[in-house]
């Protein structure tokens, strides 16, 4: 993982549990950044709050 001034980013493999139950947890592999201002990790076209994501694997 790359850390630059609060900012994090991999390539890898991360686990997106929803907290609506009716929707399955979900994987996706692509490029990862995190914002800390908004608490959330980006990739794949699409924003995540931190606190439903789980790094599985990283490359």
């Amino acid at each position: 993982m790359i850390v630059v001034e609060g900012y994090k980013a991999f390539k890898g493999v991360m686990l997106i549990t929803p907290k609506n139950k009716e929707i399955q947890p979900f994987e996706i592999e692509c490029d990862w950044l995190y914002k800390p201002e908004y608490d959330c990790w980006y990739g794949n076209g699409s924003s995540y709050p931190a606190g439903i994501c789980e790094i599985v694997r990283e490359y």
